[in-house]
């Protein structure tokens, strides 16, 4: 390790500022980067244990790799994100699966409600609920200012009878839905989740978003 006097050091720096200024960028990303692979091998030796049994697929259920995804049906940044993600997954022809859990954000009033009607459906037909995700994301400029309840659920309502369900049937199930949503939340915070969407890759958090490398590293594992 090379030392440097305080005298020395000042005169580097007034000498040639941006050239000390770079060093210490380029010294902090290289830590940062250190940091981060040192942070996934950690959550590869042990990843979270998140279940996913009986829950709405977007892909092969049976794929080695899933990636569940915590959202809020009312956040921008999950209906910007959805198509991408979906597209990954079918480029991955079949090794991959997306599972969704519900995070919804306190200042979003729709997220929750629709979470739960999203599993109320889910207990019917995992299609229907996959088609009523989609018809929220794809026609989101439509759902994203809701506010009040009784706009919510007249949505909510029109929603179900879009996809071509029985309300009655729907709501029937809402209690079990509650459920299944309250838990998806505790598992989130239990996980540290922050905002959405966040994704785990087979219990992995992928860092900086980094979702394909974490996938690729699962399928050379699994050769």
């Amino acid at each position: 390790m090379v030392s440097i006097s305080p005298k020395d050091l000042a005169k580097v720096i007034k000498e040639d500022p941006e050239a000390f200024i770079n060093a210490i960028k380029e010294a902090s990303e290289k830590h940062q980067k250190r940091s981060a692979e040192k942070a996934l091998e950690e959550q590869f030796k042990n990843p979270a244990e998140i279940p996913t049994k009986g829950r709405v697929t977007v892909g092969n259920p049976d794929a080695k790799v899933t990636i569940v995804e915590f959202l809020d049906l009312q956040c921008i940044a999950c209906a910007r994100t959805d198509k991408r993600i979906k597209s990954m997954v079918d480029r991955y022809e079949g090794k991959v699966n997306l599972v969704y859990k519900h995070f919804p954000l306190s200042f979003h009033p729709f997220a929750k409600p629709a979470a739960e009607y999203f599993e109320a459906i889910a207990l019917v037909d995992h299609e229907k609920a996959r088609a009523f995700h989609d018809t929220i994301f794809d026609n989101f400029s439509d759902y994203a200012s809701l506010k009040e309840e009784k706009d919510i659920k007249e949505s909510l309502k029109a929603l179900v009878k879009k996809i071509d369900l029985n309300i009655k049937t729907v709501e029937g199930n809402i209690g079990k839905a509650k459920k299944t949503v309250q838990q998806d939340m505790a598992e989130a915070e239990k996980l540290k989740v922050r905002g959405t969407p966040s994704f785990f890759v087979n219990g992995v958090s992928p860092p900086g978003g980094q979702i394909e490398l974490v996938i690729e590293k699962f399928l050379e594992k699994s050769k």
